[in-house]
């Protein structure tokens, strides 16, 4: 068991009997530590722009850094190097201003240095569950991410980014502000999107839908229904010659469906417009003439 004696000022923090702290670990400020979390060698966590709470069973291995105000749930792992809370990267933002925090659910994984800013306003920087980020990922303030997300090494997602649950994202891949990725979606790496992404529908080239998520939508537990209407959704929106926005007509006679009354909705709520479709993409082409509506 690690030391539970931390060499540097605890002023305001609760920590559980229970959780073990490094000694070189930092805990400094309004912070409060959950029963059976660990914190490891060169951590520090820093409650002294707001409050810092860590729920029970997290891990932070190593030169872990946690900036309030935040609050962390339970089961929870912080690799080496990885930095949530601190300030957006906004030039007109006081780095010295609490801000909104995050907020972040149970049992995501962080891996090496990724990096979580808290919210610029009055929003918090949000998170569910079950996520998992790999090495050198990054969420901008007021960013909002769901459940059960993969976000491979080297994506970066802008600020008020939104990623509904269950979606994956490539490596090397960037997602502009306030766009918007529907549930089950999927983007291919070292591409970037500036537009909305319909929910189980794959990006595989810049700004470009070119096949539904079939995979995801069968692991996720999706009927032969589902799928079938996911498929139809596509067709209706990227094959048949209009824009998508001459499709929600189509959409609209078969609302009572609930896949496609998620891919009508996502598409009637959109304010960036929806990824273009294209006739029958390579995985990995770009955007350009292909496209194109």
């Amino acid at each position: 068991m690690m030391s539970q004696t931390v060499n540097a000022p605890r002023r305001g923090a609760s920590v559980h009997p229970d959780a073990s702290i490094h000694p070189t670990a930092i805990i400094d400020g309004e912070v409060t530590i959950g029963p059976g979390t660990v914190i490891g060698p060169g951590c520090m966590i820093l409650g002294t722009l707001g409050p810092v709470r860590i729920g029970a069973g997290c891990t932070l291995v190593a030169r872990a850094i946690v900036n309030g105000p935040i609050s962390i749930g339970d089961g929870n792992v912080l690799y080496p190097n990885a930095c949530l809370g601190f300030a957006p990267q906004d030039l007109e933002f006081d780095p010295q201003s609490a801000g909104a925090g995050c907020i972040i659910g149970n049992r995501n994984t962080f891996r090496e240095g990724v990096t979580i800013h808290r919210g610029r306003t009055d929003v918090p920087t949000r998170m569910g569950d079950s996520n998992y980020w790999m090495t050198n990922t990054h969420l901008g303030h007021e960013g909002v991410v769901g459940n059960h997300c993969i976000f491979a090494s080297g994506c970066v997602l802008a600020a008020h980014v939104v990623v509904e649950d269950r979606v994956i994202i490539g490596g090397c891949t960037a997602i502009h502000q306030f766009v918007r990725l529907g549930r089950g979606s999927f983007v291919s790496g070292a591409i970037g999107l500036g537009l909305d992404l319909p929910p189980w529908f794959m990006a595989t080239g810049n700004n470009l839908a070119a096949s539904v998520n079939l995979v995801g939508l069968r692991r996720s537990g999706a009927t032969a229904e589902d799928v079938h209407d996911v498929r139809w959704c596509f067709k209706t929106v990227y094959r048949n010659g209009g824009t998508p926005q001459q499709a929600i007509p189509a959409l609209e006679e078969r609302a009572s469906r609930p896949a496609v009354a998620e891919c009508l909705a996502f598409i009637k709520s959109t304010k960036r417009g929806i990824c273009h479709g294209a006739g029958r993409a390579a995985r990995g082409t770009g955007g350009g003439a292909a496209a194109r509506d």
